[in-house]
């Protein structure tokens, strides 16, 4: 039987995990998952938890052996950064650019 492992990111718990600033994040975190387009991966959004988490794992079923799926759980008082950072990680390729960081944090049009 195969074995079920699955991944999770957390953000630290600090100053920057949180902010008083008012936008949508369900919204920034959708943006943000569209400009990355983390490759051959689900990801579904939900509002909750106590701080950004990403949650994934293999898409057992699915036509490529590849396939993954991700869950992004964002609180109520998430920061950008944080949103961001965990978007970035679903991309993989070890360190985040800070150019990249600045990209998915930039006021949406």
């Amino acid at each position: 039987m195969p074995r079920i492992t699955i991944e999770s990111f957390e953000e630290a718990e600090d100053e920057a995990a949180r902010s008083g600033e008012s936008f949508d994040r369900i919204a920034f975190a959708e943006r943000a998952v569209s400009l990355v387009r983390p490759p051959r991966t689900t990801v579904a959004i939900c509002e909750g938890a106590r701080r950004v988490r990403i949650e994934t794992g293999r898409q057992w079923g699915a036509k490529r052996a590849d396939a993954r799926w991700a869950v992004l759980s964002v609180p109520r008082d998430a920061s950008r950064r944080a949103i961001a950072k965990a978007v970035l990680s679903l991309y993989g390729g070890g360190e985040t650019k800070a150019f990249a960081l600045d990209v998915l944090m930039a006021e949406g049009p």
